[in-house]
Parts: structure tokens; C-alpha cells; sequence
């Protein structure tokens, strides 16, 4: 039976809100990274006093309030002993019959997964709706964080170390530690992969499907960049496109109706319209691949009833649920600013939905196809069935003297500093969304295996360093940055999935707890062998194959 305890986290936060302000650790953002640091922290010592500060109502990230899960997870393995694995196994107690992994559980089994494991620990306590930070609110001591207040609740806090595993990386903004955003060039780190792309029909209009990019009063047409892109390889501020992932269901017992976005308004989707116009004059739709239904690129991945689905985008669709161009300010953005951007991109998810089921120039096959799902109306009802965390694919990136790059990212690599083994490929959406010759063009998207973009012959697992959790030495000495980590654009492509996310901060979660047992040392002082011998002793892989690296 699924956990119907909607109220369990409010609970929980009445009862500690008299709790003193000053901890041992401080995590901030109860993403799935989050929670994992703090749970690896408090096996160290059931005498540290640990605090999760969320900014929200909602705990588990895009595990929970974002309907993701932990699917993307290339190699099974690569998450055993850790507290991820620990999620999927204590998935299995609310489901009856299902035996394979559960790595996408319905948002009440994944949140209700995370506070039990979370309760083993009587020595982590959960605060949510926090609100966010902003500008000054951290005090620092020369490198050291000192406090931080939370701008809704007005409380300060105080802590040895602080574990940034936000997705927006602002413990990392407001610190002083160097961050970027965007992509870098190729010359930076010397990556085949960086900066603008050259043109590629991957996941584009052009040439079979050839959309014309400006309206009849010669204007572009919405969600199109007016910028040029610059040459091929340099850098941009580009970021890949944000969005919901909704849940839906043919299932008609468990529908919520798709409702109309206040803001809808069909002109915004003349980019769709001619795309479906250059479908059928191809004579590709609706019943040529890769376009057998339009709908088809929308639903996902099942969820273990059956009979839900994950809204995301197709491999290779030219247009999706991705919000291109709409980010545009969210890195450095204002919470105003942010809120603003995640309305936007809201109502272009909703809106291109409402579009298909009642625009009368989208063929009947498809809105006869759409108009079988709704939205799964067990999941999110507080929220009018739509997950609240937006899906902020990449936000700031940390900077320090060791970037994971793409050159990193090579399968059989041995590193004698691993925390962590990664097994996803290099997954970027599309990036901007541009005129090329009048057409439509999408730039940036890019969907490689480890073997391909590496050249080697197994592309199945990579090591990933101690050094990607540590801002500068001279910048910040006592933060851990499991989510904004340190990695180029291309890097991070293949790092940004939530179960990399929480062997991460498993690894950031042991290491403040050695820094605190040394004598509160720097997180770049702590002996990286003791992480290892700690994660190796939890059954967490280090190489891979094992035995590779013996």
C-alpha cells in the first residue's frame, strides 16, 4: 500500500522548530544528495548533531517532487552499499508482486523511503520551508563559513561544515567560491566535446523537417534565440533546457484532468504547428518512424503499477517538454526571478499539452492519443497533481584547480582518489534554440556512451575524484559541493543524474565527518583514504571492473 501521510514532514518540523541553531553539520537542500550526507555523516558519530535545511515544502529532490526517481542509473553495481541502494531496497516494502529494482517509485514510496531511512538517525533533524538564501546572507571568517540565515524563517544558522547539495549551488554563490555557468570552450580544457556544436540533425528540424523561424510580420517565432551562435567549440552561457516531468496515466480510475495554463496562448506553439505541418508534407506522419504518434515522444518511463508514465522528451525529438531558451537568468537570478522562470516554463509544459488536446490544426489521430492520458491524480495533489520542483538539469557549476572534464570521464581510468563510480553517458538536451538560414535550429544536444566519446572499448563505469566535492583552498575551506560540483559542461553531462548525486554526498558526508574528528581541519586536508576505507567497508565499489585496479 502507497504511504498516504501527506503530513509527515510538517509533522516533523513542528516538532523540532525550538531546536538551537548551532550544529556539527549543516546540509543544505534535502535533494536525494543531501539526505544521503547526512545519514553517511551520522553513522560516523551518533553524537554529531546534523540539521537539513530545506527551502521548501517538499524533501527528495527530483526523487520526490520532481517524479524522476533514480532511473538514470546506468550500471546497477555502481550504487551498491550505498545509502541509493538503501533507497531502492526499502522501495520494495510498499509494493506487493514487483521484483525487479524500484528506481522511479510513486512520489509517496519515494518520499516515505527517504524519512525512514532518515529516521534511523536520531541525530539528523529535517527542517523544511526555510525559504532560500540570498544575497549577504552567509558570514564568513576569513575561508570558513561561519553562519548562514534563511531568508523565509529569519533563523541562523551555525555549523563546522556545510554540505551544499542544492541544485541551485547557492551556499557556493553567496561563500565567495568560484562557479560558472554555460559551456566551455573547447580550448579550456582541452575538450573535443565543449562549447557551441557543429550542426548536427540530431534531435533538430532540419533538413528532413524544415520549420521556417519567423512569423508573418517577420518577427521569430517564440522560444527562438535572437542571438547567433558563436564558432563552432567556443563558449557560450547557454544552458540545457528545464522542465516538469509530469506523471500521466491512459488508467481513466486514476485521472486528473490536464488543465489550461492561466497564461496559455496557441501562438506560442507555431514552432509545433509547422513541425507537424513538415511532418505530414514528408509523408512521416503519423505513422512513420521515429514520428509514429507525436504523443509518443512525450511518455517516458513506466512506474511500477503499469499503468503510469514519466512525461519527458523522446531520444532525438526535435520538439519536447524541454523549456528551451527559458533559463536564462536562473543561475544569478533573484528567488523572483526564479519563480518567475519556473512559472514560464510551467506554463510552456502545460501549455504545449493543452495545445495538442485542443488546437484544431493538430491532426485527430493525435489529439485522439493524447486525450487517453491525464495526470495520475494520487501523485501530487496538493500541488494540482504537477510535481513542484522544477527540473534544473544543470544551474552553477563549482570551479577549482582540478575540473572534472570530459577527458576524465574515461572508462578503466584508475584514479587513487576515488570516492565514487559514475555510469551514466554524456547527456545533454538541447542547449539553444536559434535561426540557421531562416529554419529553426536546435544547437547542443548530445546523447554519447563513455566508449564513444572516450574511444574505448568499455564504456560501462568511470571514476570520479575526491577533488569534484572541494572549492578553491584559498576560497572556502569547510563546504562540500556534491550537486554544483566541480566539472565542465560535458562533464557534467554524464555526472547530473540523482544517483551519482547521492554517492556524492555520501562521500561529503563522511568527509565532514573526518574533518569534524580532526580538529574541524579543512575538507581539503581530510585523508582521502579514510573516505575509502569507510565507503569499501559500506560494500560501495571504488573500480570497476572489480579488481581492475589491483
Amino acid at each position: 500500500m502507497l504511504p498516504s501521510n501527506l503530513y509527515s514532514i510538517t509533522i516533523l518540523v513542528f516538532v523540532i522548530c525550538s531546536v538551537s541553531t548551532a550544529y556539527d553539520i549543516v546540509v543544505y537542500g534535502a535533494t536525494p544528495g543531501g539526505i544521503a550526507a547526512a545519514i553517511t555523516a551520522a553513522r560516523i558519530s551518533s553524537s554529531f548533531s546534523i540539521v537539513i535545511i530545506e527551502p521548501t515544502s517538499y524533501i527528495g529532490g527530483m526523487s520526490t517532487a520532481g517524479g524522476i526517481g533514480l532511473r538514470d542509473l546506468g550500471l546497477e553495481i555502481t550504487i551498491a552499499g550505498s545509502v541509493a541502494q538503501d533507497w531502492v531496497n526499502n522501495n520494495y516494502k510498499y509494493y506487493k508482486n514487483v521484483t525487479n529494482p524500484i528506481y522511479q517509485p510513486d512520489m509517496n514510496v519515494s518520499r516515505q523511503s527517504f524519512l525512514d531511512l532518515l529516521s534511523m538517525y536520531p541525530n539528523i533533524q529535517l527542517i523544511t520551508g526555510t525559504g532560500p538564501l540570498i544575497d549577504k546572507s552567509i558570514q564568513m571568517n576569513s575561508t570558513r563559513i561561519v553562519q548562514v540565515t534563511t531568508f523565509d524563517d529569519r533563523r541562523t544558522w551555525k555549523a563546522s561544515v556545510w554540505i551544499d547539495a542544492s541544485y541551485e549551488g547557492d551556499l557556493v554563490r553567496y561563500s565567495g567560491a568560484s562557479y560558472t555557468w554555460g559551456r566551455e570552450s573547447r580550448n579550456q580544457y582541452n575538450e573535443s566535446y565543449a562549447g557551441v556544436q557543429p550542426y548536427t540533425t540530431f534531435a533538430n528540424f532540419i533538413p528532413n523537417y524544415p520549420v521556417n523561424a519567423t512569423l508573418d510580420n517577420g518577427t521569430l517565432a517564440p522560444y527562438i534565440s535572437p542571438d547567433k551562435l558563436g564558432q563552432v567549440g567556443s563558449a557560450d552561457l547557454n544552458m540545457m533546457g528545464y522542465s516538469y516531468r509530469l506523471c500521466i496515466t491512459p488508467n481513466q480510475k486514476k485521472q486528473a484532468p490536464f488543465v489550461k495554463p492561466k497564461n496559455y496562448d496557441p501562438n506560442n506553439f507555431v514552432i509545433l504547428q509547422r513541425y507537424i505541418d513538415s511532418l505530414m508534407t514528408s509523408g512521416k506522419y503519423p505513422t512513420g518512424p521515429p514520428f509514429d504518434k507525436l504523443v509518443d515522444v512525450l511518455i517516458y518511463r513506466g512506474y511500477p503499477s503499469g499503468d503510469k508514465f514519466d512525461m519527458c522528451d523522446s531520444f532525438g525529438s526535435a520538439f519536447t517538454s524541454d523549456a528551451i531558451n527559458l533559463n536564462r537568468n536562473y543561475v544569478n537570478g533573484t528567488t523572483q526571478d526564479r519563480l518567475h522562470i519556473a512559472e514560464i516554463v510551467s506554463d510552456y509544459v502545460l501549455g504545449m499539452i493543452w495545445y495538442i488536446l485542443t488546437s484544431p490544426f493538430v491532426p485527430e489521430v493525435t489529439r485522439n492519443s493524447l486525450q487517453k492520458y491525464g495526470l495520475c491524480n494520487d501523485q501530487w495533489p496538493e500541488n494540482k497533481h504537477i510535481p513542484p520542483q522544477l527540473y534544473v538539469r544543470e544551474g552553477l557549476r563549482l570551479i577549482n584547480e582540478n575540473v572534472f572534464t570530459q577527458n576524465h570521464v574515461v572508462s578503466g581510468l584508475c584514479r587513487n582518489d576515488t570516492i565514487a563510480l559514475g555510469s551514466w553517458v554524456h547527456d545533454i538536451h538541447v542547449v539553444t534554440r536559434t535561426v540557421n538560414e531562416s529554419y529553426v535550429n536546435n544547437e547542443g544536444a548530445m546523447f554519447k556512451s563513455i566508449a564513444h566519446i572516450n574511444g574505448s572499448k568499455s564504456g560501462s563505469a568511470f571514476e570520479i575524484p575526491y577533488s569534484i566535492l572541494l572549492p578553491k583552498r584559498n576560497e572556502v575551506t569547510n563546504l562540500l559541493v556534491p550537486v554544483c560540483h566541480a566539472a565542465s559542461h560535458v562533464a557534467y553531462a554524464a555526472t547530473r543524474v540523482e544517483p551519482h548525486f547521492m554517492l556524492l554526498g555520501g562521500a561529503a558526508g563522511y568527509a565532514a565527518a573526518y574533518s569534524i574528528l580532526n580538529g574541524n581541519i579543512d575538507v581539503q586536508t581530510v585523508n582521502i583514504s579514510r573516505i575509502q576505507e569507510t565507503l569499501l567497508r559500506d560494500g560501495v565499489l571504488l573500480h570497476y571492473p572489480v579488481g581492475h585496479c589491483d
